[in-house]
Protein backbone atom coordinates (compact mmCIF):
# COMPACT_ATOMS: atom_id res chain seq x y z
CA UNK A 1 0.00 0.00 0.00
CA UNK A 2 1.38 3.25 -0.86
CA UNK A 3 2.07 5.64 1.54
CA UNK A 4 1.07 9.66 1.79
CA UNK A 5 2.95 12.30 3.32
CA UNK A 6 0.47 14.25 5.34
CA UNK A 7 3.40 17.10 5.66
CA UNK A 8 5.01 19.15 2.98
CA UNK A 9 8.74 20.36 3.30
CA UNK A 10 7.84 24.09 3.38
CA UNK A 11 9.88 25.56 -0.36
CA UNK A 12 13.16 27.03 0.95
CA UNK A 13 13.62 30.87 0.90
CA UNK A 14 14.88 32.34 -2.56
CA UNK A 15 14.62 35.18 -5.00
CA UNK A 16 11.93 35.50 -7.88
CA UNK A 17 12.73 36.63 -11.23
CA UNK A 18 11.46 40.08 -10.40
CA UNK A 19 14.42 40.87 -8.55
CA UNK A 20 16.69 43.85 -10.37
CA UNK A 21 19.30 42.02 -10.84
CA UNK A 22 18.12 39.18 -12.37
CA UNK A 23 16.30 41.87 -14.58
CA UNK A 24 18.97 44.24 -15.01
CA UNK A 25 22.64 42.89 -15.13
CA UNK A 26 24.00 46.32 -14.58
CA UNK A 27 21.88 46.53 -11.16
CA UNK A 28 23.82 46.50 -7.92
CA UNK A 29 20.17 46.97 -5.80
CA UNK A 30 21.13 45.19 -2.18
CA UNK A 31 17.86 46.47 -0.14
CA UNK A 32 17.55 42.96 1.18
CA UNK A 33 21.10 42.41 1.90
CA UNK A 34 21.27 45.39 4.06
CA UNK A 35 18.12 44.80 5.99
CA UNK A 36 19.06 41.06 6.74
CA UNK A 37 20.08 41.58 10.59
CA UNK A 38 22.15 38.35 9.83
CA UNK A 39 23.75 38.32 6.78
CA UNK A 40 21.61 35.74 5.41
CA UNK A 41 21.46 37.49 1.85
CA UNK A 42 24.53 37.41 0.00
CA UNK A 43 25.07 38.22 -3.55
CA UNK A 44 28.51 36.54 -4.81
CA UNK A 45 27.40 36.40 -8.41
CA UNK A 46 24.84 38.58 -9.78
CA UNK A 47 21.88 37.07 -8.21
CA UNK A 48 21.21 37.74 -4.48
CA UNK A 49 21.17 34.22 -2.82
CA UNK A 50 19.44 33.54 0.76
CA UNK A 51 20.97 31.00 3.06
CA UNK A 52 17.99 28.85 4.18
CA UNK A 53 20.10 27.75 7.16
CA UNK A 54 21.01 31.21 8.72
CA UNK A 55 17.72 32.59 7.15
CA UNK A 56 15.70 33.60 10.43
CA UNK A 57 12.45 33.93 8.98
CA UNK A 58 12.40 37.40 9.85
CA UNK A 59 10.50 39.24 6.80
CA UNK A 60 12.85 42.41 7.40
CA UNK A 61 13.87 41.73 3.52
CA UNK A 62 10.21 41.87 2.41
CA UNK A 63 9.41 45.33 3.60
CA UNK A 64 12.66 47.07 1.49
CA UNK A 65 12.28 44.96 -1.63
CA UNK A 66 11.12 47.56 -4.34
CA UNK A 67 10.39 44.42 -6.96
CA UNK A 68 8.42 42.08 -4.21
CA UNK A 69 11.29 39.37 -5.53
CA UNK A 70 11.68 37.43 -2.49
CA UNK A 71 9.96 33.97 -1.97
CA UNK A 72 8.71 31.36 0.36
CA UNK A 73 9.25 34.00 3.60
CA UNK A 74 6.07 35.34 5.62
CA UNK A 75 6.18 38.29 7.43
CA UNK A 76 5.48 38.36 11.44
CA UNK A 77 2.18 37.43 12.59
CA UNK A 78 1.05 40.07 15.27
CA UNK A 79 -1.57 40.17 17.92
CA UNK A 80 -3.49 43.35 18.47
CA UNK A 81 -6.35 45.08 20.05
CA UNK A 82 -7.91 47.73 19.39
CA UNK A 83 -5.26 50.28 18.37
CA UNK A 84 -2.96 48.46 20.77
CA UNK A 85 -0.06 45.56 19.43
CA UNK A 86 0.12 42.96 22.73
CA UNK A 87 2.17 40.21 23.35
CA UNK A 88 3.45 37.59 23.16
CA UNK A 89 6.06 39.81 20.74
CA UNK A 90 8.99 38.68 18.92
CA UNK A 91 12.84 38.44 19.76
CA UNK A 92 13.70 40.48 17.13
CA UNK A 93 12.47 43.99 16.99
CA UNK A 94 10.82 44.65 13.93
CA UNK A 95 11.39 47.65 11.30
CA UNK A 96 10.49 50.79 11.21
CA UNK A 97 9.15 49.54 7.94
CA UNK A 98 6.68 47.04 9.09
CA UNK A 99 5.48 49.12 11.83
CA UNK A 100 4.48 51.86 9.20
CA UNK A 101 2.16 49.63 7.89
CA UNK A 102 0.80 48.50 11.30
CA UNK A 103 -0.18 52.30 11.47
CA UNK A 104 -1.67 52.69 8.18
CA UNK A 105 -3.24 49.25 7.60
CA UNK A 106 -4.35 48.56 11.28
CA UNK A 107 -4.63 51.88 12.46
CA UNK A 108 -1.88 50.84 15.48
CA UNK A 109 -1.21 53.69 17.86
CA UNK A 110 0.39 51.84 20.94
CA UNK A 111 2.28 48.92 22.37
CA UNK A 112 1.43 47.20 25.11
CA UNK A 113 4.52 45.92 27.41
CA UNK A 114 7.33 45.91 29.78
CA UNK A 115 10.13 48.65 28.59
CA UNK A 116 12.62 46.40 30.22
CA UNK A 117 11.70 43.12 28.85
CA UNK A 118 11.84 44.16 25.34
CA UNK A 119 14.43 47.05 24.64
CA UNK A 120 14.45 46.11 21.23
CA UNK A 121 11.15 47.10 20.84
CA UNK A 122 11.19 50.11 22.75
CA UNK A 123 13.84 51.51 20.10
CA UNK A 124 12.12 50.00 17.29
CA UNK A 125 9.05 52.47 18.14
CA UNK A 126 11.55 55.12 19.33
CA UNK A 127 12.83 55.42 15.28
CA UNK A 128 9.45 55.18 14.22
CA UNK A 129 8.28 57.93 15.97
CA UNK A 130 10.94 59.84 14.22
CA UNK A 131 9.81 59.06 10.81
CA UNK A 132 5.87 59.69 11.77
CA UNK A 133 6.97 63.31 13.38
CA UNK A 134 8.51 63.78 9.32
CA UNK A 135 5.09 62.52 8.30
CA UNK A 136 3.24 64.72 10.27
CA UNK A 137 1.27 61.52 11.75
CA UNK A 138 0.12 60.87 14.92
CA UNK A 139 2.97 58.99 17.30
CA UNK A 140 2.60 55.85 19.10
CA UNK A 141 3.07 55.20 22.96
CA UNK A 142 4.16 52.31 24.42
CA UNK A 143 1.60 51.46 27.28
CA UNK A 144 2.30 49.14 30.58
CA UNK A 145 0.06 46.02 30.39
CA UNK A 146 -2.98 45.26 32.92
CA UNK A 147 -3.13 43.34 35.00
CA UNK A 148 -6.18 40.84 34.97
CA UNK A 149 -7.17 39.97 37.88
CA UNK A 150 -8.34 36.28 38.04
CA UNK A 151 -10.29 33.99 40.86
CA UNK A 152 -7.73 30.98 41.17
CA UNK A 153 -10.12 29.18 43.07
CA UNK A 154 -12.51 29.04 40.16
CA UNK A 155 -9.64 28.41 37.46
CA UNK A 156 -10.18 24.66 36.79
CA UNK A 157 -13.80 25.63 35.71
CA UNK A 158 -13.48 28.35 33.69
CA UNK A 159 -11.50 29.22 30.69
CA UNK A 160 -10.38 33.20 31.14
CA UNK A 161 -11.08 34.03 27.55
CA UNK A 162 -8.85 37.28 26.04
CA UNK A 163 -11.68 39.44 24.61
CA UNK A 164 -11.18 40.82 21.18
CA UNK A 165 -7.55 40.13 20.14
CA UNK A 166 -6.74 39.42 16.91
CA UNK A 167 -3.75 38.12 15.05
CA UNK A 168 -2.92 39.57 11.41
CA UNK A 169 -0.19 40.59 8.91
CA UNK A 170 0.46 43.28 7.16
CA UNK A 171 1.09 43.72 3.87
CA UNK A 172 4.99 43.75 2.46
CA UNK A 173 7.45 45.50 -0.29
CA UNK A 174 7.87 49.17 -1.17
CA UNK A 175 5.24 49.15 -3.42
CA UNK A 176 2.70 48.49 -1.00
CA UNK A 177 3.87 51.49 1.35
CA UNK A 178 3.89 53.61 -1.03
CA UNK A 179 -0.08 52.89 -1.85
CA UNK A 180 -0.62 52.94 1.71
CA UNK A 181 1.01 56.37 1.98
CA UNK A 182 -0.25 57.88 -1.48
CA UNK A 183 -0.27 61.36 -0.40
CA UNK A 184 3.64 61.18 0.50
CA UNK A 185 6.73 60.50 -1.09
CA UNK A 186 10.00 58.83 -0.29
CA UNK A 187 12.18 59.94 -3.32
CA UNK A 188 12.72 62.33 -6.14
CA UNK A 189 14.00 62.37 -9.15
CA UNK A 190 16.98 64.23 -10.42
CA UNK A 191 16.98 64.95 -14.12
CA UNK A 192 19.98 66.73 -15.93
CA UNK A 193 18.56 67.97 -18.97
CA UNK A 194 21.86 69.62 -20.56
CA UNK A 195 22.37 65.48 -20.65
CA UNK A 196 19.04 63.99 -21.57
CA UNK A 197 18.61 62.92 -24.98
CA UNK A 198 14.59 62.08 -24.05
CA UNK A 199 15.28 58.73 -25.36
CA UNK A 200 12.74 57.46 -23.10
CA UNK A 201 14.34 54.28 -21.77
CA UNK A 202 14.01 55.30 -18.35
CA UNK A 203 10.06 55.65 -18.76
CA UNK A 204 9.90 52.19 -20.24
CA UNK A 205 11.97 50.33 -17.72
CA UNK A 206 9.99 52.09 -14.46
CA UNK A 207 8.05 49.30 -13.53
CA UNK A 208 6.25 51.96 -11.49
CA UNK A 209 5.09 53.94 -14.19
CA UNK A 210 6.51 56.97 -11.90
CA UNK A 211 8.07 58.10 -15.06
CA UNK A 212 6.65 58.53 -18.12
CA UNK A 213 7.09 59.68 -21.86
CA UNK A 214 4.08 61.24 -23.09
CA UNK A 215 2.72 64.33 -25.53
CA UNK A 216 5.33 67.14 -24.95
CA UNK A 217 6.64 66.00 -21.65
CA UNK A 218 8.41 63.57 -19.26
CA UNK A 219 6.43 63.25 -16.34
CA UNK A 220 7.52 61.47 -12.69
CA UNK A 221 5.04 61.15 -9.94
CA UNK A 222 6.77 60.76 -6.90
CA UNK A 223 4.35 59.37 -4.80
CA UNK A 224 4.66 56.08 -7.26
CA UNK A 225 8.33 55.93 -7.08
CA UNK A 226 9.89 52.84 -5.00
CA UNK A 227 13.43 54.03 -5.35
CA UNK A 228 14.47 50.98 -7.30
CA UNK A 229 16.73 53.16 -9.35
CA UNK A 230 16.54 50.89 -12.67
CA UNK A 231 15.88 54.57 -14.37
CA UNK A 232 19.58 55.64 -13.80
CA UNK A 233 21.02 52.09 -14.56
CA UNK A 234 19.51 52.04 -17.89
CA UNK A 235 20.80 56.20 -18.60
CA UNK A 236 22.93 55.97 -21.25
CA UNK A 237 24.01 59.15 -20.42
CA UNK A 238 23.85 59.09 -16.55
CA UNK A 239 20.85 62.55 -16.74
CA UNK A 240 18.61 60.30 -14.24
CA UNK A 241 19.53 59.83 -10.39
CA UNK A 242 16.87 59.07 -7.56
CA UNK A 243 17.91 60.66 -4.51
CA UNK A 244 15.98 59.37 -1.09
CA UNK A 245 13.96 62.61 -0.25
CA UNK A 246 10.70 61.90 1.73
CA UNK A 247 7.55 64.84 1.62
CA UNK A 248 4.68 65.63 0.11
CA UNK A 249 4.05 64.09 -3.22
CA UNK A 250 5.13 65.96 -6.07
CA UNK A 251 4.52 65.88 -9.98
CA UNK A 252 7.55 67.26 -12.53
CA UNK A 253 6.84 68.00 -15.71
CA UNK A 254 9.45 68.48 -17.88
CA UNK A 255 8.67 70.00 -21.16
CA UNK A 256 10.23 68.82 -24.51
CA UNK A 257 10.14 69.72 -28.01
CA UNK A 258 11.00 67.76 -31.39
CA UNK A 259 13.30 69.49 -33.84
CA UNK A 260 14.80 68.47 -37.11
CA UNK A 261 18.80 67.47 -36.54
CA UNK A 262 20.41 70.47 -39.24
CA UNK A 263 23.40 67.97 -39.58
CA UNK A 264 21.38 64.36 -40.35
CA UNK A 265 17.91 66.09 -40.97
CA UNK A 266 16.48 63.48 -38.54
CA UNK A 267 14.39 64.21 -35.84
CA UNK A 268 15.27 64.64 -32.48
CA UNK A 269 13.55 65.57 -28.53
CA UNK A 270 15.70 68.02 -26.89
CA UNK A 271 14.58 70.31 -23.96
CA UNK A 272 16.57 73.04 -24.99
CA UNK A 273 15.36 75.31 -28.18
CA UNK A 274 18.70 76.27 -28.71
CA UNK A 275 19.62 73.08 -29.70
CA UNK A 276 20.84 72.34 -33.59
CA UNK A 277 21.76 69.03 -33.62
CA UNK A 278 20.92 65.62 -32.47
CA UNK A 279 22.38 64.08 -29.33
CA UNK A 280 24.86 61.63 -32.48
CA UNK A 281 25.64 64.32 -34.17
CA UNK A 282 27.01 66.46 -31.28
CA UNK A 283 29.51 64.15 -31.02
CA UNK A 284 30.58 63.77 -33.95
CA UNK A 285 32.68 67.02 -33.86
CA UNK A 286 33.89 67.14 -37.44
CA UNK A 287 30.76 66.91 -39.06
CA UNK A 288 31.28 63.23 -40.41
CA UNK A 289 26.93 63.09 -40.43
CA UNK A 290 26.40 66.03 -42.06
CA UNK A 291 23.85 65.15 -45.00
Amino acid sequence: MARFRLTQTPAPPGVGESCLRKQLPRHDCQACMVACPVQAITAPATTPVINEAECLQCGRCLFVCPADALQNIRPETRRFTASTLVAPFSTLEPSVEELLMWHQQHGIRAVEMEMDAFPGWVRAVAALNIRLRELNAPVWQIVAPQRKAINTGRRHFIKVREVDVQSSTVSVGVRARRQAFSALSEYQLSLDRAQCTVCGACARVCMEKALSRGEGALTFSSSSCTGCNSCAVVCPVDAVRIEKQEGENRVLHFPWIQKTCRCCQRAFYTFDPETERCAVCQRHKYGMREA
